[in-house]
This record gives structure tokens, sequence and C-alpha cells, in this order.
């Protein structure tokens, strides 16, 4: 989408204040890579406590040392635009200003074990960013089922796929966390190194017919 320009609809925004909203080490790489391009703040915002990070410590505490702010039992309810009625071509017209949050508590644990995040009434407030990174939850994008006719996939949203990485649709391969949910990159590479010699196959054959 070309975002390296400038005059993009949607360009790389660096410097400025950063939320990012989640607790994973994708979040943790996401802040610290904001941090390097030049950001002036970046906070991580976080629903539950540092006990229930899901991040990798080391990830945490290298954060933290390069001066990652932490919003703990936060969880943001709107993002907020620049809005100019009388002056519809402002540049900054619906980017974004900031990101109002809710204060959280821990009650009873979940199916899961890990004590449940419940909103605090009336404890609603305002942090003022120029960008919000959201890195929450790894299920594929449901445009990806919803805008591609005759692609199956499972109950989950993650596409179905044969032992080469070949989809319901002819000639349409699919590999990685789309296909398998969260995963590593080393089997996203793999698969996508299988998909690739199957669809180098497939050219091949039909090249020959």
């Amino acid at each position: 989408m070309k975002s390296y320009k400038s005059d993009s609809a949607t360009p790389v925004m660096k410097g400025g204040r950063v939320a990012v909203v989640g607790g994973g080490n994708v979040a943790m790489d996401a802040a610290r890579t904001a941090l390097r391009m030049g950001a002036e703040k970046v906070s991580i915002i976080y629903r539950r406590s540092m006990e229930e990070l899901p991040a990798r410590r080391e990830e945490v505490e290298h954060a933290m040392e390069e001066g990652i702010e932490f919003r703990l039992l936060c969880n943001p309810i709107e993002i907020l635009p620049h809005t100019f009625p009388n002056d519809p071509k402002n540049p900054l017209n619906n980017f974004v200003r900031g990101i109002k949050c809710i204060q959280m508590q821990l009650g009873e644990p979940d199916e899961k074990g890990r004590r449940r995040p419940v909103p605090i009434e009336n404890s609603e407030f305002i942090i003022d960013v120029d960008t919000v990174i959201m890195s929450i939850g790894t299920s594929p994008n449901p445009l990806i089922k919803n805008t591609t006719e005759g692609l199956n996939v499972n109950s989950k949203g993650g596409i179905i796929v044969n032992g080469d990485g070949l989809t319901s649709r002819a000639y349409v391969y699919a590999g990685g966390d789309a296909v398998t949910g969260a995963a590593t990159v080393i089997s996203a590479m793999g698969a996508g190194k299988k998909a690739a010699e199957a669809i180098d196959l497939a050219i091949k054959g039909k090249a020959q017919a």
C-alpha cells in the first residue's frame, strides 16, 4: 500500500506517542520497534496484571529496560480521532488523537485458570496518543473467508489445506498461522517452502498439458 510514502492514505507513523494493545511477544516487539522508529513515548496497554502477561519474561524485561511504559489492568474501549467539522481538508482529520481506556480488576479464574479481568465502573480515562498498534490474538483475518468464494475454513476460521498447502480453491495455497493458528515462524517458513514446491510442480504440469 506504499505506506512508506508521506502522502499515503495509510502512512507508517514515525515518532509521537504510541500505544500498543496486547501483552504477548509480538506486542513487546511492536513497542520496541516503535521506539527505534523514533517514538517519543510508547505505552503497552494490557487488561491483566504483570503476573498474567503472556510474553516471555526476557521480552518484558528488555522492554522495561528501554523505557516502555506498562499500563496494566487497563482495557481500551474506544480510539478517539481528531475531528475538524469546519475544516474537512485538515490533514489530521480522522487521525488518532487518543485512546479511551477503563481500569480493570481481576476476578475469578476463567476456564484456563487465569483470573478474569473485570471492568471497574466509572473508571474511564484517556491516554493521549498519535498511533495505536493492535497486537491481540492470532486468529486469521475474517475478511479472507468472507471475501473469497469457495475457500473452506474450519470452525476457528483457519484455512483448510491439504498436505501441499492447497486450499479448496484451485491454484490457491496457504500456510502459516492463517492455517494452523498461532505457531512459530519456522513452521510457517516450512509451509511456504512446501507450498512453493507444489506450486512449481502444478505450473509445470499445466504448461505441459
